[in-house]
């Protein structure tokens, strides 16, 4: 475009955020249009030196005082020129893109860093033109939309993976709006320093690679309250497949023999890293006798508990099939792992109580 005393940005795209005068020599009284919703500023030897509002302006030094002593530095041109760059800045919202790959803490007690793979969009506008020039285009070197927008991709997609990266990946997947705002509070004040409001920021999606997924998904099984169980049903099951897809009747027997056994110990096994939790105990309202809540027979006196039959009601005799009586150990005390009577398991217990506190039988 040749020079002209008429200055004014009417090609603007939908993107475009700034837009240089290609021309650097200003004429007096040439017409600045600045549109309804940008700002022109004037550039000198890469230092802002001015603003013009919206509306039709004639640049000479009585309007613009600001331009006196460029209008006092003119160089020999017939139509005395000043020597400085027009800028214009858009004031509207603009829409971006962000995404991002990186690294992210899995859950609160998981602290392992996973793979961190999420997209979204923001909306800005630029709210301090001097700031926004100083901190951003000043250091830009060139002023193009397009230099401009990778400046700002650059910039957001740095903000929002330093935030994420300070939250758990379960946290920010199960609620994305609250991770959103969360995330927008926290960098926003990043984009005030450089002339930005950050509006708005979405995070539309978030996801870990397959090989992370599968052990959070294994965490999450076993340490929740039935991941105990979960676990101990995956080695019955292993052991059930091993013993079916065995060859021979030697094997197949063994297996049947080994399993209830192998069973019973993966139900004593202990949480790993989580101290057993003593039951409570409640007191025989016949004899005083201590036991663990709920139980069904005083291990004392052998009196059925309240919530089995109320206080004052006769006790029914408690039916048992008759077994074979336990040998005597060598220091003459009776001690049992299950019940002779009932077969209920007494293991567990401190010492071997007169009568079982499952169906009722004197022990002692």
């Amino acid at each position: 475009m040749g020079k002209t005393n008429v200055v004014t940005w009417d090609s603007q795209g939908p993107d475009d955020i700034i837009y240089s005068y290609e021309h650097d020599d200003l004429r007096t009284l040439t017409s600045v249009t600045v549109p309804e919703h940008a700002v022109a500023v004037f550039i000198r030897d890469g230092q802002l030196t001015g603003a013009l509002e919206p509306g039709r302006h004639l640049v000479t030094s009585s309007n613009i005082p600001w331009l006196t002593k460029l209008y006092q530095m003119a160089l020999g041109y017939k139509e005395t020129p000043f020597k400085v760059q027009i800028v214009y800045i858009s004031l509207k919202m603009f829409n971006g893109r962000w995404g991002i790959r990186g690294m992210i803490k899995a859950a609160q007690g998981y602290e392992v860093p996973i793979t961190l793979m999420a997209n979204g969009d923001y909306q800005f506008r630029v709210s301090d033109v001097p700031v926004f020039f100083t901190q951003v285009l000043g250091g830009l070197g060139s002023y193009t939309t397009g230099d401009l927008n990778t400046f700002m991709r650059a910039f957001i997609n740095e903000q929002v993976t330093q935030q994420l990266s300070r939250q758990y990946y379960m946290e920010v997947m199960n609620n994305l709006e609250v991770a959103s705002t969360t995330t927008k509070v926290l960098i926003e004040q990043y984009f005030a320093q450089r002339g930005v409001e950050l509006l708005s920021l979405k995070i539309a999606e978030v996801r870990t690679t397959d090989e992370d997924q599968k052990k959070i998904f294994e965490y999450l099984q076993f340490s929740s309250a039935n991941g105990e169980a979960f676990k101990r049903y995956e080695v019955m099951d292993r052991m059930a497949d091993a013993i079916g897809n065995s060859e021979g009747g030697a094997a197949m027997g063994t297996g049947m023999l080994l399993f209830p056994q192998m069973y019973q110990q993966l139900q004593q096994q202990p949480v790993q890293g989580v101290q057993a939790q003593q039951r409570p105990q409640v007191l025989c309202p016949y004899c005083g006798g201590a036991n663990d809540n709920p139980y069904r027979f005083c291990n004392n006196c052998g009196k059925p508990s309240p919530q089995v039959q109320p206080l004052g009601a006769q006790p029914a005799a408690p039916q048992a099939a008759p077994v074979q009586q336990p040998t005597q150990p060598t220091d003459g005390a009776p001690r049992f792992r299950n019940c002779p009577y009932c077969g209920q398991d007494i293991s567990g217990l401190p010492k071997t109580p007169r009568f079982c506190p499952y169906c009722a039988e004197q022990l002692l």
